[in-house]
């Protein structure tokens, strides 16, 4: 007797042919054929580099190994005049596989072996190895099909030919490092610094994650891309067990002490201190582990000693990396036994928030405020609340978010797994789902590469008699987050256009405006920036921003991000540090 085929029942009540169940279905059909091409490109990129002499190119490859530091080419924990060199160490040069993501280093490419430091050989696989670690790393958090908002490849130049204390990410032109002599006669690479390479390599990432960030005429918004690049350095070098092992064993645990780990960049600030003592921190060019306490960036000076907080994006960023450390502690104090595994999964855990809240987040004044809450958000649809005290003792402790905005989180909608939509170029088996909020759709800028990525709305502004354009957003924060409010603070003045004004403002001061490049629409305008002297004496390496002709109006845009340096002028080989 024949066997009655079997009836398949639909798992709902509704029609299976309706329009919006084909739609979805051929949706997830094309998303699993774009994961299935992306997996297949890594796997070419990675067979590709197997066949140029990378690390996996036979057994002579995988044996291969290069010289590197994991941390800094030197420490400070006692401040000295001439501090020794650190001892580098041999590991097999890391790959990096994923083709929305590829890095293109300028020099030519010596065969991989174990290069002493100083030499050009032993800068080109540093650089390379440091990379690929924090691409890898990066990559297993961002949303699947982030790309760079640079080319891609993203060009890495490792020594530029002008003197300068410092390295940029260009979002034109990629990543520039380069070098100088100091001191008694010390020659500083700043591409020998992983820590510097891993903060540029955050820029860039961020950058690719939420391109919007970029133009934005905000203290806050250029404050934090200057934290995520010093949280980029910091959860890199985590990623290496023996910095792990030796992190735990020289706090005791207690993460956000003075340490090697919140150290950012010894060697630079060295540097910088023998030129302008009291231009970057004691014993780094950055220490996260600090004390500053939230002010509102409109209501501080634009420049001052590293003793003292300004609304300059480099200082400001303190006051975030400093809560981002101490969440980072906090959520190793309660994750278990003090053991390297668990730092390990708690670095990438608060990697994984801090990517959820900037790509949920939009870009408002309290932008740091923003950001803790979401990350708090996150924390609830990724880990279920688990983090959520430390992370919200951490932000309440420095200000950033009040006790009535964190209290408020209770009730503040929650983020889920977005959908898949193959348009946006979301696909499965590559990374986490992003996050969204209710039926809002994905933001899927970080899948738009060089020329496409969007900016925020435009706004006018007057400064100093002139009319300009910035980029600046026109929504609120989404879960009413506020910072702490003490006294002067909690006057609330039309804060919008107030910190739009004392941003450019601040880029006039500090010689960060290229206002001659606008040409003749800037001519005959009365606006005193024309003749600061600041502008007169400032040189393009310097100048973050620059005014263009979009439609017949001036707007404001951003050149480029840098880790804060001193460039030596052209009279005199004096030095400008800034």
């Amino acid at each position: 007797m024949a066997r009655k085929p079997k009836t398949v029942q639909p798992d709902r009540d509704e029609p299976i042919d309706r329009p919006e169940d084909i739609r979805q279905a051929l949706e997830r059909v094309t998303a699993t054929i774009q994961a299935t091409n992306d997996q297949l490109a890594r796997l070419m990129q990675l067979l590709e580099t197997r066949r140029d002499g990378g690390e996996a190119a036979g057994l002579a490859g995988r044996a291969a190994e290069i010289n590197t530091y994991e941390e800094d080419p030197f420490g400070e924990v006692t401040v000295t005049a001439n501090p020794p060199q650190a001892p580098t160490v041999a590991v097999r040069n890391a790959v990096s596989s994923n083709p929305k993501l590829r890095i293109a280093i300028r020099e030519p490419r010596p065969a991989v072996a174990r290069y002493n430091p100083g030499t050009a050989e032993f800068r080109y696989w540093m650089a390379a190895d440091t990379l690929a670690r924090g691409v890898n790393f990066w990559d297993e958090l961002l949303p699947p099909g982030t790309t760079w908002s640079a080319a891609n490849p993203m060009p890495v130049t490792l020594v530029e030919a002008q003197p300068w204390l410092n390295a940029q990410y260009v979002r034109g032109s990629g990543l520039h490092f380069y070098r100088d002599t100091v001191g008694n006669g010390r020659s500083v690479f700043t591409v020998e610094s992983p820590d510097v390479v891993r903060h540029e390599l955050g820029h860039a990432v961020l950058d690719a994650l939420k391109p919007q960030i970029f133009h934005a005429a905000s203290l806050e918004a250029s404050a934090f891309h200057e934290s995520f690049g010093d949280i980029s350095a910091i959860l890199c070098a985590l990623q290496h067990e023996p910095v792990r092992r030796g992190i735990i064993e020289d706090t005791g645990g207690h993460l956000n002490v003075t340490s090697r780990l919140s150290r950012v960049a010894e060697q630079l600030g060295w540097a910088l201190r023998q030129i302008s003592p009291t231009a970057v921190d004691r014993d780094s060019l950055r220490n996260a582990s600090n004390r500053f306490f939230y002010k509102r960036p409109d209501l501080l000076p634009p420049s001052a000693p590293s003793s003292v907080l300004s609304s300059e994006s480099h200082s400001f960023s303190r006051v975030f990396t400093g809560a981002f450390l101490d969440a980072l502690a906090g959520m190793f104090a309660t994750a278990g036994a003090a053991h390297e595994q668990t730092l390990l999964t708690v670095s990438r855990n608060i990697g994984q928030l801090i990517v959820d809240a900037v790509h949920t987040s939009d870009v408002p004044f309290d932008y740091f405020s923003e950001i803790a809450a979401a990350m708090i958000q996150a924390d609830r649809a990724r880990f279920g609340g688990l983090n959520g005290p430390a992370l919200t003792r951490a932000f309440t402790k420095r200000g950033i978010l009040s006790l009535t905005s964190a209290a408020d989180l209770a009730a503040a909608p929650v983020p889920a797994m977005a959908a898949m939509r193959a348009a946006g170029g979301i696909a499965p088996g590559l990374a986490p789902l992003p996050l969204a909020y209710g039926n809002e759709a994905v933001d899927t800028a970080f899948g738009l590469g060089r020329g496409e990525t969007p900016d925020l709305p435009k706004t006018s502004v007057s400064i100093g008699g002139l009319t300009i354009a910035v980029h600046a957003s026109k929504a609120g924060p989404r879960l009413g987050a506020r910072p702490a409010q003490f006294g002067a603070m909690a006057v609330a003045p039309q804060r919008a256009g107030t910190e739009i004004e004392l941003f450019v403002e601040g880029l006039v001061q500090r010689g960060e405006l290229n206002a001659r490049a606008s040409g003749p629409a800037i001519a005959n305008t009365a606006l005193i920036i024309a003749s600061s002297p600041e502008i007169a004496t400032s040189t393009p390496m310097r100048q973050t921003h620059f005014l263009a002709t979009e439609d017949g109006e001036l707007v404001l845009k951003r050149n480029h991000f840098t880790c804060f340096g001193c460039i030596r002028s052209a009279v005199g080989g004096l030095f400008s540090c800034g």
